[in-house]
């Protein structure tokens, strides 16, 4: 899957967007699979336009890797530990763009060492709602979400 440009707004009752690779039984490893090892067939890069998804499933789902090099990413995750905001098999890389993703920490994955973009992770002690914003030294917001859920 390759999100270049465009508005991309998502409303779905699991995953967001998945790439589970092939099709039938490949998104849970098939007959005797291994569900948890990395699909090299399945990836989603993610390099430009604006992407918002609210998914009680995974938010963001890839049997391989996940790459985001551009875009503006928000994502409002589950509110089970089921699931993840981010979730991928692969390796996850971001060098360019802006990515929010919130939800449960039950399965929670951040970016990779190979990444040239720094991120963030935070985990709370308990559930919290409201605006999530991210201001520099002075003050100045960087970048400010609301999720859907707690």
């Amino acid at each position: 899957m390759e999100i270049s440009d465009g508005t991309i707004d998502i409303t779905a009752s699991d995953d967001g967007l998945n790439a589970a690779g092939g099709n039938d039984q490949s998104g849970m490893g098939g007959f005797g699979g291994d569900m948890f090892s990395a699909d090299e067939d399945a990836w989603i890069t993610i390099s430009g336009g604006t992407v918002t998804i609210d998914a009680t499933g995974d938010g963001i789902d890839s049997n391989g890797d996940l790459t985001v090099s551009g875009g503006n990413i928000f994502v409002s995750g589950p509110s089970d530990n089921g699931n993840g905001a981010l979730d991928y098999n692969g390796t996850a890389t971001i060098t360019g763009g802006t990515l929010v993703a919130a939800g449960m920490s039950g399965m929670e994955q951040n970016f990779g060492s190979d990444s040239t973009q720094g991120s963030l992770m935070m985990n709370l002690t308990d559930n919290q709602s409201g605006e999530i914003t991210l201001e520099d030294a002075d003050g100045n917001t960087l970048v400010s979400y609301t999720p859907m859920r707690e």
